[in-house]
């Protein structure tokens, strides 16, 4: 069983805040929580002065034993608190580890750990939150795209079509015990052609002779990279839950297509007379 370190802290002894803000993305009934202090307030008294007593306080986030004392090292193998007193979350979410607190006395000796906050259930827009960072940090697979013709080579003033995969993106994540859906949809394809003009649709594209996306290069350059960008729109569940979207989008390239531009001329030949 891993537990968080406990943090101590020589307190001011005028008010005492704990302060202390767990890590949502932890594991609750692991203790595994980032303590981030105690702050304290020292009220009235001039510049300079000093209100930190001889107290260190020590703060530790961890499960509850039956006899109500902290999970720690020393008490790995107690009696786990009975399921009926920890509270069930809605949409499966773990509920967030009591938060523990002791004293160190003049001796130099530790008081009992006291509870300072019991067993409580991240709210809704604690899982939102994690919902909307996993969705921002998400990286889908860029769209495949594909040109006709697929040899690398196309000839300028004759149309070149583009084409793009719009196949649905999905991603699972387990945020504070619940499980989250997430998937993507591409809402835009914009083209950039490699010279100066870009296209922006909805469209994917279709394949010669539907084609519905084209660009035909003008005479001035022998190469080009085309690129492909997908803007993707986004929808979440929780625990199999309605389908909810997202007020953000996010956006992908695809790799490079490099193509040489050949310009052809008609030439005049002799023929056989008829």
């Amino acid at each position: 069983m891993m537990l968080s370190a406990a943090l101590v802290l020589a307190t001011l002894a005028v008010a005492v805040d704990p302060g202390i803000d767990f890590d949502p993305d932890a594991d609750p009934e692991r203790g595994e929580y980032s303590l981030e202090g105690a702050r304290s307030d020292a009220r009235g008294g001039g510049p300079g002065a000093s209100g930190v007593s001889a107290t260190p306080r020590e703060y530790l986030r961890s499960p509850a034993c039956a006899g109500g004392t902290p999970m720690t090292a020393e008490t790995e193998t107690c009696s786990p608190l009975a399921a009926g007193m920890i509270p069930a979350c809605p949409g499966g979410m773990n509920p967030i580890a009591p938060l523990w607190m002791r004293e160190q006395l003049a001796d130099g000796t530790w008081t009992s750990w006291a509870v300072v906050a019991w067993y409580s259930c991240p709210s809704e827009a604690d899982l939102f939150a994690l919902i909307e960072r996993e969705w921002t940090e998400l990286r889908p697979d860029p769209s495949e795209a594909s040109l006709q013709p697929a040899t690398g080579v196309v000839y300028a003033t004759v149309p070149t079509i583009a084409m793009a995969d719009d196949g649905l993106r999905h991603h699972s994540a387990v945020l504070l015990g619940a499980d989250v859906d997430i998937r993507a949809t591409p809402s835009t394809f914009t083209w950039a052609w490699g010279d100066g003009e870009q296209t922006t649709t909805s469209d994917p594209g279709a394949p010669y002779p539907d084609a519905t996306v084209t660009h035909a290069y003008g005479r001035a350059l022998d190469s080009a990279t085309v690129t492909l960008t997908t803007t993707w729109a986004g929808e979440y569940r929780v625990a199999d839950g309605t389908w909810s979207a997202f007020d953000t989008t996010i956006a992908t390239t695809s790799p490079g297509i490099t193509l040489a531009v050949l310009h052809p001329r008609a030439v005049l030949v002799e023929g056989p007379l008829g």
